[in-house]
């Protein structure tokens, strides 16, 4: 056991930059996740208490167990599916793992472990608020304490197992292509896709009816065993199903780590070795470029080549993708289960399909505002960024062109998305003007943001890529404000439309994004400029 620990914390540390702060300037850092995961925690409480006050009055409030169960492991399994590649069979210390005498099932074992205290986080942000919310709103026995504990620590190991599974297939298939890295890409976006697609369609079966939390919540109980037996354990212990409850999920640990070692060697040895080039000669070419286009190119090259950033960053423009498919193809399916599931709704259908500009809007609000592709330009450059400021080339130009670079990432996506939905819905004219105008505002708001929260939080000391991106207090910083930004978004733009009108609210929300990125550049234009000048790699 003390060996397994000992494995366990040297391997965290490559991966948790919390492990590695050891200078007093260093550990002030910490003090910033501590105070994000505590905000989002206390929201989803309240978010939480208020559910449960509501489902009391019927009688129901057990149900605010399952539901958030479902959130977590939804989380759990979407952020899994992507990471756990990488944690598995790309980690930086493969090198030193595998050259000592460590068997394969304890080299797993740490892997999926260290993969289980990432994932553990977000049960402790998501699901523990859903358990306090029960215990304020119910008369609990002592027992349940006792079964919530376990719930919170075991519940992520099945999502978990899902998630390997289906990160080593990807990584299984995408090791047997030359291009290993783009596969790998490909196959994780697919497998993202289709199982948001899967989400949205139980979530809008029009089969659903009645109190909709309520529904839902059956529904999650009769076909997720975790889930109906940590409610029926809350509600009525019983020592035998509550050891079935924990020795079924670590039978499934256990079956998870036994399978992954059979073939975790051959698929690492695949990832690792370099596939032989096709052609011996290699032709260079020279072609002179703009200051902005060389900038712009070498962007575009490092944001592709860092599959982690790509993942983290593409996933709010991949699920606006599938809502804007699932929108044009089963719209009448979801405004029936919503005219079912709430009782006295006060809009018609066609109403609600006239309203379509504004959910457009929101719709490319909240991809765009979780989009903060900028948020680590700058700290990727690591030891090179020394390098990049000895070029003949202003500061603010290398910081306008990162900005210029993630709009055109962002911007064709959100813009393709919004023209399908005005040709399906038919919007005005006006209205097609202003949404597509939304779509690069907003992401140039978002971006100024990104490249002025990197510039304040700055990390060239990184060990990898992974931990930039995942890891550092920039990246906290601007999800949450974007999390902020979209809930102001969101509820501005529902007051302008019941005030104003929908046009005329439309067009406020784009004037307060325009004014608001003349302000952020004009902050980019002095203070960080004057900051980029006097950052050190």
């Amino acid at each position: 056991m003390k060996r397994l620990i000992s494995l366990l914390r040297a391997t965290m540390s490559g991966g948790i930059q919390i492990f590695n702060y050891h200078a007093k300037t260093e550990r002030s850092r910490r003090i910033m996740p501590v105070i994000l995961a505590t905000l989002i925690g206390v929201m989803m409480l309240f978010s939480a208490s208020a559910m449960a006050g509501e489902l009391k009055r019927d009688g129901a409030e057990s149900a605010i167990l399952s539901i958030y169960t479902l959130v977590t492991i939804a989380i759990i399994l979407m952020e899994g599916i992507y990471k756990s590649g990488d944690l598995l069979f790309r980690p930086r210390d493969n090198d030193m793992l595998l050259a000592m005498p460590i068997k394969k099932s304890t080299i797993v074992l740490v892997r999926v472990m260290k993969f289980y205290i990432f994932e553990l986080l977000y049960c402790m942000i998501f699901l523990l608020p859903a358990i306090i919310a029960y215990a304020m709103n119910a008369t609990v026995r002592p027992s349940y304490y006792l079964v919530a504990l376990t719930a919170l620590l075991i519940l992520p190991i099945i999502p978990i197992a899902i998630s390997c599974v289906i990160g080593a297939i990807i990584s299984a298939v995408s090791s047997r292509f030359r291009h290993k890295t783009f596969w790998q890409i490909v196959l994780s976006f697919i497998s993202l896709v289709i199982f948001s697609v899967m989400i949205l369609m139980v979530n809008a079966s029009p089969e659903i009816d009645g109190n909709q939390v309520v529904a839902v919540s059956d529904l999650i109980s009769t076909f997720y065993y975790p889930a109906s037996a940590f409610v029926d354990l809350a509600l009525n212990f019983n020592i035998l199903q509550y050891l079935m409850f924990v020795f079924s999920h670590l039978a499934v640990l256990l079956i998870l780590v036994v399978v992954i070692s059979q073939f975790h060697f051959q698929i690492v040895s695949r990832l690792d070795v370099a596939q032989h080039a096709k052609t011996v000669r290699t032709k260079y070419t020279y072609k002179k470029h703009s200051q902005t286009m060389a900038m712009v190119k070498k962007e575009m090259i490092k944001y592709f080549k860092t599959p982690v950033l790509l993942m983290n960053t593409a996933i709010g423009l991949v699920l606006l993708v599938v809502v804007t498919v699932v929108l044009c193809f089963n719209f009448d399916g979801i405004v029936s289960s919503i005219m079912e599931s709430v009782d006295d709704f006060p809009l018609t259908a066609d109403e609600i399909s006239a309203y379509m500009p504004s959910v457009t809007f929101m719709l490319v609000a909240f991809s765009s505002l979780l989009t903060f592709i900028t948020a680590t330009m700058i700290s990727l450059e690591g030891k090179a960024f020394d390098s990049l400021k000895a070029l003949p080339i202003s500061g603010l130009k290398v910081i306008m062109t990162k900005v210029l670079t993630a709009m055109l990432l962002i911007v064709p996506v959100t813009a393709l998305s919004g023209f399908i939905l005005m040709l399906r819905f038919q919007f005005g004219i006006l209205e097609s003007i202003l949404v597509l105008m939304a779509t690069i505002v907003i992401s140039f708001v978002t971006e100024l943001s990104g490249i002025l929260i990197d510039l304040r939080y700055a990390r060239f000391d990184a060990e990898s890529d992974a931990v930039v991106v995942k890891q550092s207090a920039g990246v906290l910083v601007a999800t949450f404000l974007g999390l902020g930004m979209v809930l102001f978004t969101i509820s501005l733009l529902f007051a302008l439309v019941f005030i104003t009108g929908q046009t005329v609210g439309l067009l406020i929300m784009d004037a307060i994004f325009v004014i608001v990125s003349l302000f952020l550049y004009f902050a980019v234009a002095t203070r960080g400029k004057e900051k980029y000048a006097k950052l050190m790699a």
